[in-house]
């Protein structure tokens, strides 16, 4: 396992345009936000580049519309995978904010990229990176590697929550970077966790990720400090 070499920036977002400040930040309404702004990403799991389904108010990833849901949990899933960042890197300590329900178990989350890399079609495709994955049972932290061309992935930490179907979240992500090592903090509403944790990059790609399910993403935004 590799050293991440950057270390992740995250600035708010505000109107879907990136400003001097280096920050960003939009809803996801149908025609409030730029699709040019951000960079469609596959997994190496699939040979498959999803795609978000506009709703008045979100955006959803797209779903297989024969597969009831153990399917799309399970044999199916890798039709449902549908993710994206932020045309660009970020530097320095963060925070990432998104607004997410989902319908049935799983499971939206945020991504951190130091880097992106290029399936043989040439399509962006991620490489090593983190997830911060809501779920009906709380909150997984995922370290994903890519050694000799094959990606692998492990769970680094998991807080335990009920989290309800068709319910709007509050999800807050930090990077925190000081002497004392990286720290990530994740808060859900009100609630809070954090742990150290080593796989923090130090310079990113960030934005959501759809999967294992109907996922909806409301708002997001990133800033730096």
């Amino acid at each position: 396992m590799h050293r991440w070499r950057r270390v992740v920036s995250l600035a708010m977002l505000i109107c879907g345009v990136v400003t001097g400040a280096e920050s960003y930040a939009c809803r996801f309404v149908k025609d409030h936000w730029q699709a040019s702004d951000w960079t469609m990403v596959k997994s190496p799991r699939w040979d498959r580049m999803g795609q978000w389904v506009q709703e008045d108010d979100c955006i959803r990833n797209e779903v297989p519309e024969d597969a009831d849901a153990a399917a799309l949990r399970g044999r199916r899933a890798g039709e449902t995978y549908t993710s994206m960042v932020v045309a660009r890197t970020f530097s320095g300590n963060v925070t990432v904010r998104t607004t997410f329900s989902f319908d049935d178990q799983m499971a939206p989350l945020v991504v951190l990229a130091p880097e992106l890399g290029r399936d043989g079609q040439d399509r962006p495709e991620y490489r090593e990176h983190v997830e911060i994955v809501a779920y009906n049972k709380g909150i997984n932290v995922w370290h994903h590697t890519w050694t000799d061309g094959k990606p692998a992935w492990a769970k680094l930490a998991y807080w335990n929550l009920e989290l309800l179907p068709k319910t709007r979240y509050r999800l807050e992500v930090q990077v925190n970077h000081s002497a004392r090592g990286p720290m990530l903090v994740v808060r859900l509403d009100d609630r809070e966790m954090g742990c150290r944790l080593e796989a923090l990059p130090v310079a990113c790609y960030v934005g959501i990720t759809g999967c294992e399910g109907v996922n909806r993403f409301y708002d997001f935004s990133v800033r730096s400090e």
